[in-house]
């Protein structure tokens, strides 16, 4: 469900063979990144590609993941958010609490 990739230091997660972040995998998502971003100084990318649905498990599971990175001093953001993706962090207002990578032909911005 969940691919790990380490590039020039950089911890890349993307979803394999979902289009939603639900439920169904939204603790396992907190539980993996939790773990990454407990780590001082590390750099943890989510990747957003194929994602087209996100349920309210899903965004607690990302806001805490957030804090947790917050608290130990490392960074993570959120990549390749689909038009719809993007459209419910804006409905649910917290489009502003996530760094969003830059604009590519796949990517909506909110950079913090």
């Amino acid at each position: 469900m969940l691919k790990l990739n380490i590039e020039q230091g950089v911890y890349k997660i993307s979803f394999h063979k979902t289009k939603r972040v639900n439920t169904l995998i939204a603790e396992l998502l907190r539980e993996e990144l939790t773990r990454l971003v407990s780590v001082p100084g590390r750099d943890v990318v989510l990747s957003l590609e194929g994602i087209n649905f996100i349920d309210s498990s899903g965004f607690n599971a990302i806001l805490n993941i957030v804090s947790q990175a917050d608290k130990m001093g490392s960074r993570f953001r959120i990549s390749n958010v689909s038009q719809e993706t993007y459209e419910l962090l804006n409905l649910m207002k917290i489009n502003f609490v996530f760094e969003i990578n830059p604009v590519t032909s796949k990517t909506l911005s909110r950079v913090m």
